[in-house]
């Protein structure tokens, strides 16, 4: 009984000190990467009947973590006496939170020397595990997008890629296609759910993918968009980044022909609303038709409205009387398409004319019925001469 008597009168004349919370106390709250703020640590004389002299107090990082968080701008305090049982100073540090810091709780330690009466030498205390809470900044941002280049009438799943890039989390945030805007109201929608897409919490570094039809109207006029991309969430957090998006100006064609002797025409038009570029006519290798000679045709830029012909060299050799057609051509964005058509060429064409055909008349029967009467008009005296004298041979 006596020994525990002695044990508890000691611990009471040694002078303790001892910080009286767990969280370390900063000069702002919350504390964000960037800042440059002041700790607090309140430094209490436990030690009954005695004095703390010569008191110093540091802040020591506790792992690579928190020394990584925290440039130390000033780490050591003097606190001089702490005069008797209970009383109360605190120690002031100037710290420097990382730009990169991430959001979350870090871990410092205090070491709290002093010195006691002449009968006691100077001692330190630690004080372990004080936590300092650094308060992230989410910062959203788009990663990619397919959305390039659409074309009018079209429906197209896109997709678009977020990342937080920041070193905040951002909580039950919303991401908003803005298509509101005058002149994309009625160009362009999103088919399903809307407009809006609920993507949750989002941790630094963690990405996000939103999936979705995109439906261009007939009547979008071509051109370059800035579609808004608008990302809010429960915390206060707000940004809005852009999509460049190319509406191409497809357009539209309308072909016949038209056949003279040797040649063989394909007369093309441009129907659309659009001026297709560098415009070329082909005839791919078919059952029907067989091509002399060169089997592709740059007839250049057709503006809307406007029509030429490209000129070729075919005979017939099937059966059919479908001629295949092929047209390529560059829109307004530059983009180039190949569209194909076909014409119903009438089986009788001279051009055209297989070797039974029998109506009409052909090329080489106009060639001699020409060089007969060539050879009657040069030799017409003869004849007119002769002709008497045959017909007196009849009488």
């Amino acid at each position: 009984m006596k020994k525990i008597l002695l044990i508890l009168l000691i611990l009471l004349l040694v002078p303790i000190a001892s910080a009286s919370i767990n969280y370390l106390v900063t000069e702002s709250v919350p504390v964000y990467p960037g800042d440059t703020t002041f700790v607090y640590v309140p430094i209490k004389n436990q030690g009954f009947g005695t004095n703390l002299y010569d008191v110093s107090v540091k802040l020591v990082p506790k792992d690579t973590a928190s020394s990584g968080a925290v440039t130390m701008l000033n780490d050591v305090d003097l606190l001089g006496t702490i005069d008797n049982w209970g009383d109360e100073r605190t120690a002031k540090f100037r710290i420097y939170i990382n730009p990169d810091a991430v959001e979350g709780d870090y871990y410092f330690d205090v070491h709290i020397t002093s010195g006691g009466t002449d009968s006691f030498t100077p001692s330190t205390t630690m004080l372990k595990d004080r936590i300092l809470t650094i308060k992230g900044i989410p910062t959203i941002i788009l990663l990619n997008s397919t959305l390039e280049i659409v074309e009018p009438m079209s429906i197209n799943e896109e997709r678009i890629w977020l990342k937080n890039q920041g070193t905040g989390t951002i909580e039950n945030a919303v991401v908003e296609i803005g298509l509101g805007n005058e002149g994309m109201k009625s160009a362009f929608s999103i088919l399903g759910g809307g407009t809006q897409f609920s993507i949750g919490s989002l941790k630094p570094g963690d990405e996000v993918e939103i999936t979705f039809n995109f439906a261009v109207d007939i009547a979008a006029r071509p051109g370059v968009y800035n579609i808004p991309v608008k990302i809010t969430s429960q915390n206060n957090y707000s940004s809005q980044d852009y999509i460049g998006l190319v509406v191409a100006g497809t357009t539209d064609f309308e072909i016949s022909y038209q056949e003279t002797v040797g040649a063989f025409s394909v007369n093309v038009a441009n129907v659309g609303v659009n001026t297709a570029s560098a415009v070329t006519v082909s005839l791919p290798k078919q059952e029907n038709f067989a091509i002399a000679g060169s089997s592709s045709a740059v007839i250049g830029n057709l503006n809307p409205g406007d029509y030429t012909s490209a000129i070729f060299q075919i005979t017939k050799k099937g059966a059919g009387d479908i001629l295949e057609v092929e047209i390529q051509y560059t829109d307004t964005s530059g983009k180039r398409h190949k569209e194909s058509k076909e014409l119903i060429v009438d089986s009788t064409s001279a051009g055209t004319r297989t070797g039974s055909s029998q109506g009409g008349i052909n090329l080489t029967t106009w060639v001699i019925v020409l060089l007969v009467c060539i050879v009657v008009y040069w030799q017409r005296r003869k004849i007119i001469a002769y002709y008497p004298k045959l017909k007196g041979k009849g009488k």
